[in-house]
């Protein structure tokens, strides 16, 4: 492949937005990373439907199906998703900023008591991985928040349920958010 042609990686693509659509025996690919505010796609990647029919594909992609990409329809698709992408990568930006602020001081309660309340609202919410959601939320990796939700349920801000994910916020943990609730230094964390 030609330098700066280059398929975007699945991390890549997480950054942004993509669009697929058929256009006859093509799947046309259309992306936008995550801080683009107007316009077109950033790349369009077009290659051929895994269902194509093989002399429909045999020469390749011709200006008749370039023509018939119709870019402005999808834009029109696009454009309140971009505006939501921003909104949540600014959301995930402000948590890790106090998720950041809270390990200043290392492993408090504080933070075992923040951290614990994500968790919950995340298997609340009917989330299959909830530790995943706090791997976004917080910026850190699953086997260290795994250790400080051990670490909750070890100073008895959070409940253990067996053998799968859960538990709920002790009467420690919501004094310790209270504090946070009522303006002692601290704001009120919930997921958006």
């Amino acid at each position: 492949m030609a330098k700066g042609h280059e398929q975007r990686t699945e991390s890549e693509m997480r950054e942004g937005t993509s669009v697929q659509k058929r256009v006859g025996a093509w799947m046309v690919t259309f992306w936008w990373p995550i801080d683009a505010t107007t316009g077109g796609p950033r790349s369009v990647y077009v290659e051929a439907a895994e269902d194509a029919e093989p002399q429909e594909i045999s020469r390749g992609v011709s200006t008749t199906v370039l023509r018939q990409i119709n870019i402005a329809e999808v834009v029109a698709e696009v454009e309140p998703l971009l505006g939501k992408l921003r909104t949540a990568k600014k959301s995930i930006e402000e948590s890790q900023k106090v998720f950041s602020d809270l390990l200043k001081e290392g492993i408090t309660d504080e933070y075992l008591a923040v951290l614990s309340m994500y968790y919950v609202d995340s298997v609340n919410m009917g989330k299959r991985a909830p530790i995943q959601d706090l791997v976004i939320w917080t910026g850190r990796n699953q086997a260290t928040l795994k250790g400080h939700l051990r670490e909750a349920r070890k100073r008895q801000i959070l409940t253990k349920v067996e053998g799968k994910a859960g538990g709920q916020l002790t009467e420690k943990a919501l004094s310790l958010l209270e504090g946070f609730q009522n303006g002692q230094g601290f704001e009120e964390v919930r997921l958006p």
